[in-house]
């Protein structure tokens, strides 16, 4: 059990491409009851949650293909429901694993915008617009099934998660138009340039 390396899509100036493959691909299912190798794969997700400044962690982003995540469980530490989903540090116990998550609905009137960052776009942060009221569905380590409502900064990062463990990167599934943060640095945005020329060739 250890805190691991992020797989990320770029390094300095170098798209990194074996890596951006891989996050594309779509993870697979998890099987109960849980196999030693999950229950690997869930403590390395906890220990680099928390070891990590960030809202949440996918088992692709640490080189794992299983469909599991880590992030908060609920917003106590969120003082703006627009935070950026990597500007929070938890509380070491403000964490849930998310097993085979899924979404059953969504309200298509209820949208919501806000900052995120992500750990394998270091440096870059966009201004996103994804669904606000969603209902979800994971399982626990226990292997019972969670059906709850979410809404605001949670529903933001739970849909964020879940785009990487479908294979896609933050950019891809936003609603709306894209915003850039003010203060970005022109370095990340060429680099992003880079990666979607990279991705329209796939």
């Amino acid at each position: 059990m250890a805190v691991k390396e992020i797989v990320r899509t770029w390094d300095n100036d170098r798209l990194i491409e074996e890596n951006i493959d891989f996050l594309k691909q779509r993870t697979k299912k998890v099987q109960f009851p849980l196999t030693e190798k999950s229950r690997q794969i869930i403590q390395d997700l906890i220990d680099s949650y928390r070891a990590t400044p960030c809202a949440g962690i996918a088992a692709n982003q640490l080189g794992y293909d299983k469909s599991i995540f880590v992030g908060m469980r609920e917003d106590i530490e969120v003082e703006d429901p627009e935070q950026d989903l990597d500007d929070v540090n938890p509380r070491q116990d403000n964490c849930e694993v998310y097993i085979n998550p899924q979404i059953d609905r969504v309200d298509d009137q209820s949208t919501q915008r806000g900052s995120e960052g992500c750990l394998s776009l270091p440096g870059l942060t966009l201004f996103l617009e994804r669904y606000d009221k969603i209902k979800v569905r994971y399982y626990n380590v226990e292997g019972k099934a969670v059906k709850k409502p979410l809404k605001g900064f949670i529903s933001r990062l739970f849909q964020h998660e879940l785009d990487h463990l479908k294979g896609n990167l933050m950019f891809e599934t936003a609603l709306g138009d894209i915003g850039v943060e003010k203060d970005q640095d022109q370095k990340q945005l060429d680099q992003l340039s880079q990666l979607m020329k990279y991705l329209q060739k796939k």
